[in-house]
């Protein structure tokens, strides 16, 4: 912000035009009264002098430069310069001696009586020795002419006395508005300074989605506003913990903190009131305490960094000096975290589609593989298996006829086997009738084709469910509802197959069940990473992405449901 410049006020060029009178009136005095020849020239270079050097503070009233030096300074030269050119103009005697009444009354005007009284003084004592100069010369003044000027001196003086007075309710308010703009050009400074940090915070979102940049921008802008000791942004770790995800002040050795959250403690108040709080003694929370560095800081800020009904953590600042924050500086706190909040959710959702991209390439990746590996088991194998029984028959042609016959009955069956394989995967990856007629016909055609040869015997009950869904959800639910069958005909070893569909309220929900081995289902799932399979995981996420749910049930030797619920509404 530009520095606003002192300017002159009304009083100092009044002031100036007084002392432009005096030196003209005092040039032109000297020339129709001039004083003994000896003194002539001295008292013009003198006079010539004092005008120079009004223009010079005309200069710098102009500027606004050292006003507070200027008055008093000046006042005293012009005090100082009548009374020389009375001592060389005739003293107590000369006609020039009213003139002395002017700097003392421009003394009474710029600085009041209490500000004038020493250069009033001075003008008296100047006068006193005017006087004696005169006896010393042998000329006796006249008695009634002194008394009436020293008279006169004292009258200015309380001259000086009526316009402070006057002067004084518009001092009092030339204070207070001072003040006030004082007031306001710090609170402007702060809201300038502010705004800078929320509009680099802004850059810092559009530039970058890491959560590590993000939360490292967001304690160097709390430094731009608020001065602490040591500072921490705490993440959510589950519903009763928090880690440092970032921190300023802290020990490498103590980085790698945690807080446990009791219920008891000012961060666990703040998070269940989303309200930001002054600290005072941080080191005697039983919550802030498990950060070691805060234990030493007597005063702090905390502020819940909070989303609709969603906490991700707390911003926490502290300092070594007591009551070193105000109101103001939490509110600013507060702003600040609005805006953090906001990054951290971004780089939270940039980092679950990150994830979820991460599934859907798995997922695609899981597909081809299966795909890959069922037709070679199937349809590549009986391919291998009627070129060898066509290339085995057209040796048998020439030298066995009638076994040729059979061997083309043989390879006939497997043919219509084989087209009957790929026709099943076709149906499977792409069923057409989906598409045309919907989830129940799709159900009932697929239990059509699921082969007999395996010894399974799959049940189907729609439960007289007739309604068309949504294309996606119909078409997650008969994804979800296969894959637990093929899972059921893989690992299960089981012996019948339900699938069943039903409305219940509002909600439609599909459920495969077996009467298989069953599986340790917590044991499975915290093998994800090491098995590399996320069958089931898989489930459960194409079931979130069209507003549902998938929930698994299984237990060694108890089978295997499971069970789809999607809202009706979404349909």
């Amino acid at each position: 912000m530009k520095e606003v410049r002192p300017s002159a006020g009304p009083a100092d060029w009044v002031v100036m035009a007084f002392r432009w009178l005096l030196g003209l009136g005092l040039v032109l005095l000297n020339r129709l009264s001039p004083p003994e020849p000896a003194f002539q020239g001295l008292t013009e270079y003198i006079l010539i002098g004092y005008l120079l050097l009004t223009l010079l503070e005309a200069l710098f009233l102009w500027r606004g430069w050292a006003l507070h030096l200027w008055p008093p300074l000046t006042l005293a030269l012009d005090i100082g310069l009548v009374l020389a050119v009375l001592f060389l103009h005739g003293g107590s005697q000369s006609p020039l001696l009213p003139l002395l009444l002017l700097p003392l009354m421009a003394v009474g005007l710029r600085l009041g009586f209490s500000g004038g009284l020493g250069l009033n003084l001075a003008g008296l004592a100047g006068y006193g020795l005017l006087l004696m100069r005169d006896w010393m010369r042998q000329v006796p003044p006249d008695i009634l002419r002194a008394a009436v000027m020293a008279g006169a001196i004292l009258l200015t003086g309380l001259f000086g006395l009526a316009a402070e007075s006057l002067a004084r309710p518009a001092h009092a308010t030339l204070r207070r508005l001072q003040e006030e703009v004082a007031d306001l050009r710090a609170r402007y400074q702060s809201a300038s300074r502010q705004a800078q940090v929320f509009y680099e915070m802004a850059q810092t979102l559009s530039l970058t989605l890491s959560y590590q940049k993000v939360l490292e921008s967001v304690l160097d802008d709390c430094r731009r506003l608020v001065d602490f000791s040591v500072g921490v942004v705490l993440l959510s770790a589950g519903p009763e913990d928090l880690f440092v995800a970032a921190s300023s002040g802290l020990r490498v050795g103590n980085m790698e903190q945690g807080v446990h959250l009791t219920g008891s403690g000012r961060i666990s108040a703040a998070l269940a009131t989303a309200e930001p709080v002054l600290l005072d003694h941080l080191g005697r929370d039983e919550e802030l305490s498990q950060v070691v560095a805060l234990q030493r800081c007597r005063s702090g800020l905390l502020v819940p960094l909070r989303a609709g009904l969603r906490n991700y953590g707390a911003i926490v600042l502290g300092s070594v000096n007591e009551q070193a924050y105000t109101p103001d500086d939490l509110e600013k706190l507060a702003s600040l975290a609005h805006f953090a909040t906001i990054a951290i959710q971004n780089a939270q959702l940039y980092e679950d589609l990150r994830e979820e991209r991460d599934k859907i390439l798995r997922a695609e990746e899981n597909v081809r593989k299966e795909l890959s590996r069922d037709l070679h088991d199937g349809p590549a194998q009986s391919l291998a298996a009627i070129a060898m029984s066509a290339e085995y028959i057209k040796r048998l042609l020439s030298q066995d006829p009638a076994r040729a016959l059979a061997e083309l009955d043989t390879l006939e069956q497997l043919a219509r086997k084989t087209a009957w394989d790929v026709r099943t995967m076709l149906f499977e990856l792409r069923p057409i009738i989906l598409e045309t007629q919907g989830l129940v016909p799709t159900l009932e055609q697929y239990v059509q084709r699921f082969p007999a040869s395996e010894g399974i015997q799959i049940h189907l009950d729609t439960g007289h469910f007739a309604r068309r869904l949504d294309p996606q959800v119909e078409a997650t639910v008969f994804i979800i509802m296969q894959e637990a069958v093929n899972n059921a005909r893989k690992h299960a070893r089981a012996k019948n197959i339900w699938m069943r569909l039903r409305e219940e309220g509002e909600n439609l929900v599909a459920s495969v069940q077996d009467d298989g081995v069953g599986f340790d289902l917590e044991a499975v799932r915290s093998s994800y990473e090491r098995r590399g399979s996320f069958g089931l995981l898989n489930m459960q996420e194409r079931a979130r992405l069209i507003g549902g749910r998938t929930e698994i049930r299984s237990a060694p030797g108890q089978g295997t449901a499971v069970i789809i619920t999607v809202p009706l509404e979404r349909t």
